[in-house]
């Protein structure tokens, strides 16, 4: 036993994110891992860290367990938590999404949060942040086992019915009758697992069969529903690996919540890392449109409020940049609340296009946070390989991020429900972002594959103003 842990703990340090060559010397490396360190000293060796983490290991243990769309690596977090917490100190990502910052709390014995509006999202985090018990494994064998037998001989009862109730998207064709009534065998162990009160075994299932239905329709059908047993195969010596490594499991809350209006206690967080939403660029609750579908979600109430979502104000971009940085301030005030002074909120995003302009999402970022709190301290420019990044391919190129690092000083003293506070923060944003856009219009052409007129370029400086004109409105809280 004692071989295994130090060969999975060496995993886990391969996969971290301090390569001794990049900081300093060994003893510094050690010094690390031990917390001997001061919070200068700290930031110090964030600026000798080779952010790129190139040849890193990235999907490793529970990381493996489902893909997500513009996820950030481990290696981010895992950096964070290490330098500036505590064992037993409290981490929080109020965008949760695939539960990567909450894995790495996990794995380093902090309690850690994390906050998702997407049930996809909490779900996934759920079960990677939980460690089955024997009695568990034996009745998921036990449910598997049926899930196998069924597979052998399928039951097309009801595939006709569900072909008809499929998402209407081009990627529904990918789900033959014979592909259909196999993940029909796999929702009915899930179900199996919720009559007999066993939810983790259940949300396991589940995890297990939205990895399945993603990764037929990310092959174009050419993957069978079969690949189910290997991700549980897989899933399962992943948790045993973990539950080598935790002894003692930290205390993990997984909410079902918006970012801009967090259930959690003032100043109780002691560091926020967390990679929001990119504007313009996904549509989350179109890209999980058959993972819900198979799990029963309803993501009509998701897309209502999705955060930066494409498919928001198709006639005038600008106005759904508007509507994203309202979001985000409301989010970033509702940060300020939750974290202790003094402590760190790190965040991650990379560069988005709208109507052929480049939006550094970063500056507004830094240039809002300044106004309720919070104090700049690094910011980091990463170059990110992007066939291990799953972004739209639809908005530019998405090839680099940025970890912004900032610090609480002070209290926000104003409420992320203040339409009135956020309207003027965002009018100024916009107008800043206006004079940028009239001295240099499409500062994103080069990532585009039109290359527009000039007259088109300058049809942006009135959707602009017309963005301004209609902030108030836009920067509302929907529904």
């Amino acid at each position: 036993m004692e071989n295994t842990q130090k060969q999975i703990t060496l995993l886990h340090f391969i996969g971290g994110a301090f390569n001794v060559e990049k900081i300093a010397d060994e003893q510094t490396f050690c010094a690390i891992l031990e917390g001997r360190y001061s919070f200068k000293d700290a930031l110090e060796i964030l600026d000798k860290i080779d952010w790129s983490f190139k040849d890193f290991k990235t999907q490793y243990l529970s990381h493996k367990f489902h893909p997500y769309p513009a996820r950030f690596i481990p290696q981010i977090p895992y950096t964070f938590i290490k330098l500036f917490t505590k064992p037993q100190e409290w981490v929080l990502d109020p965008f949760c999404g695939g539960g990567t910052t909450n894995v790495e709390a996990f794995l380093n014995n902090r309690h850690s949060i994390g906050n998702d509006l997407n049930p996809l999202a909490t779900l996934i985090t759920r079960v990677k942040t939980t460690l089955l018990t024997d009695r568990e494994f034996v009745f998921l064998d036990q449910v598997v086992g049926k899930i196998e037998r069924e597979f052998e001989s399928p039951d097309y009862g009801g595939v006709d019915e569900i072909m008809r109730k499929l998402p209407k998207r081009n990627t529904s064709k990918y789900f033959t009758r014979d592909a259909i009534a196999k993940l029909q065998a796999i929702k009915r162990g899930v179900e199996e697992a919720e009559r007999a009160g066993e939810v983790n075994v259940a949300n396991f299932l589940k995890v297990a069969l939205s990895a399945t239905v993603w990764s037929i329709t990310e092959s174009k059908g050419k993957t069978s529903p079969e690949v189910f047993f290997n991700k549980v195969k897989m899933m399962k010596e992943e948790i045993r690996k973990m539950r080598v490594l935790v002894k003692n499991p930290p205390i993990v809350r997984v909410i079902e919540g918006d970012a801009r209006f967090l259930s959690i206690e003032d100043k109780s967080i002691d560091l926020i890392v967390t990679s929001p939403p990119y504007v313009n660029a996904l549509d989350y609750y179109r890209i999980h449109m058959h993972n819900m579908f198979w799990l029963g979600i309803d993501f009509k109430e998701f897309k209502k409020h999705e955060i930066g979502s494409h498919s928001h104000f198709i006639n005038n971009r600008f106005r759904l940049l508007s509507e994203y940085l309202g979001d985000m301030l409301r989010a970033m005030i509702e940060m300020n609340r939750v974290l202790k002074k003094g402590k760190l909120a790190v965040i991650v995003v990379g560069n988005s296009t709208i109507e052929y302009e480049l939006i550094e999402s970063w500056k507004f970022f830094a240039s809002m946070a300044e106004k309720i709190g919070f104090k700049q301290l690094r910011v980091y420019h990463r170059p990110i390989d992007v066939t291990r990044k799953y972004t739209s391919k639809n908005i530019g190129n998405i090839n680099e991020e940025y970890i912004l690092v900032l610090q609480k000083i002070s209290d926000a003293n104003v409420e992320a429900s203040d339409d009135n506070f956020v309207a003027e923060v965002v009018t100024k944003e916009l107008e800043r972002f206006l004079e940028q856009v009239k001295k240099s219009p499409g500062s994103a052409v080069e990532f585009s594959r039109k290359k527009p007129t000039k007259e088109r370029l300058l049809q942006n400086i009135e959707r602009l103003e017309e963005a301004i004109k209609n902030v108030k409105k836009d920067i509302r809280i929907k529904g």
